[in-house]
């Protein structure tokens, strides 16, 4: 890839020429940067046109394009912060500025960084109640399982899973993808590596998983199931 700020610059320039900012966000301008990775760049435009999220391929490169308004930005940085996974803002808060010479994309990247460094929402004790009994009901039907392929299923979803919970009990900020084994490595260093080694051998042990799982519950209040209730809503009271 040529150098890839520069070329998602140009991009900007000649497809948004009214831009008043632009960014450069996610590995493309960072050394996690590969052969694979695409440009995703978050335009501001003032009207028109109305938001978007675009890829195509310019001279070879993918790009994602993620094109807003002021509002519709703020909109979908409220929805980042309500789910508690923060691509787009972590894309403005920590990108490379392509275009910003009103000052507007200082004052973007100044509120996107107030949210992130604010976190997200604290939890109920129901929500994490509810993760830690999900967790444990996958991790019975893991250590109940006998078939293959039900197992890597299984093992597949109670990582993300046993993630998720320990994201959300210690009030961080979770992810997919290669982002959530870097959210979870800020909470715990270890627990990504050990949480894939006992993925990688599930189908022949899979104690080494159960293991790891129970050691995420037992951190985040422990397995729950006997007693576990959860309150409902009724809309018509």
């Amino acid at each position: 890839m040529d150098d890839p700020v520069a070329l998602a610059g140009r991009l900007v320039t000649e497809r948004f020429p009214h831009a008043h900012a632009a960014f450069l966000g996610g590995s493309a301008p960072t050394d996690r940067r590969t052969a694979w990775s695409d440009l995703d760049i978050v335009v501001v435009l003032d009207g028109q046109p109305a938001s978007f999220r675009e890829t195509l391929r310019h001279d070879g490169q993918l790009v994602e394009w993620f094109v807003y308004t002021p509002t519709s930005l703020r909109h979908y940085w409220r929805q980042n912060v309500s789910s508690r996974r923060t691509p787009l803002l972590r894309m403005v808060a920590e990108g490379v500025t392509l275009v910003g010479t009103d000052g507007s994309a200082e004052t973007y990247r100044a509120e996107a960084a107030a949210l992130l460094t604010a976190g997200p929402a604290a939890p109920t004790a129901d929500q994490v109640a509810f993760q830690r009994y999900m967790v444990t009901d996958l991790l019975d039907d893991l250590r109940g399982c006998s078939d293959p392929v039900e197992i890597a299923f299984l093992a597949a979803t109670l990582v993300l899973a046993a993630a998720d919970l320990l994201l959300l009990a210690e009030n961080h900020w979770s992810a997919r993808g290669k982002w959530l084994p870097r959210r979870l490595a800020e909470v715990d260093p270890d627990l990504p590596g050990l949480l894939v080694d006992a993925q990688r051998v599930v189908t022949t042990d899979r104690e080494p998983l159960v293991a790891a799982v129970l050691a995420v519950l037992n951190r985040t209040g422990g397995p729950l199931q006997d007693g576990f209730r959860l309150a409902g809503e009724d809309p018509g009271r």
